[in-house]
């Protein structure tokens, strides 16, 4: 009897894990448009060698990264993961431009925090910040152990992007999905 009722189980997860959990991924958003991410990290040597050459911040470990979500001072800060291979991400930097220029001489910060792949920095990453002239507001995350640090961030996050975190002090407001608009990004941050 045992063996006549594992038969149809073992069918219905081969099922599962060969034809319909890939498939799950696209349905995901940008997180799952990862095919050609590496299996690890860069070595620690290979990250400071590029890191040289790079004109903003590389953070090849969250742990790294983590203290600019808990800047405890006066400033708001607007904190945008996204990547130049998500094309949501990349039509909703233009918002993220425009309050930069809007809030100048205000104490809001944005940081656009890169998710590019490790492997494409110097190659995708840098060319394409030089030519928006966004340097002084970018910074790039190499840490490919998503599950690891994604919850951190957030509990609600999914680890799709754009993912956008507002805050100040204690107070957070998130936005999990592309923004609709300049006026939506001006939202979250009166929703302090």
């Amino acid at each position: 009897m045992y063996k006549k009722d594992i038969k149809p189980l073992i069918v219905n997860l081969f099922v599962f894990f060969v034809l319909l959990f890939p498939f799950s991924f696209s349905l995901l958003g940008c997180a799952a448009k990862t095919p050609d991410a590496p299996a690890t990290t860069l070595p620690a040597s290979t990250a400071t060698a590029e890191a040289d050459s790079i004109p903003f911040p590389v953070f090849m470990s969250y742990g790294e990264f983590e203290p600019l979500l808990h800047q405890a001072n006066d400033t708001t800060y607007v904190v945008n993961f996204w990547a130049t291979w998500c094309k949501p991400c990349v039509e909703e930097l233009p918002f993220f431009e425009k309050l930069i220029a809007e809030t100048a001489s205000q104490p809001i910060k944005v940081l656009l925090v890169s998710m590019d792949f490790p492997k494409d920095f110097l190659r995708k990453l840098v060319p394409f910040v030089a030519e928006r002239k966004l340097q002084h507001h970018v910074v790039a995350l190499g840490d490919l152990d998503y599950d690891a640090w994604i919850g951190k961030v957030s509990e609600k996050w999914d680890g799709a992007i754009p993912f956008t975190l507002v805050y100040k002090g204690q107070k957070r407001v998130e936005k999990s999905s592309e923004l609709a608009s300049y006026e939506e990004l001006k939202a979250l941050l009166g929703n302090l």
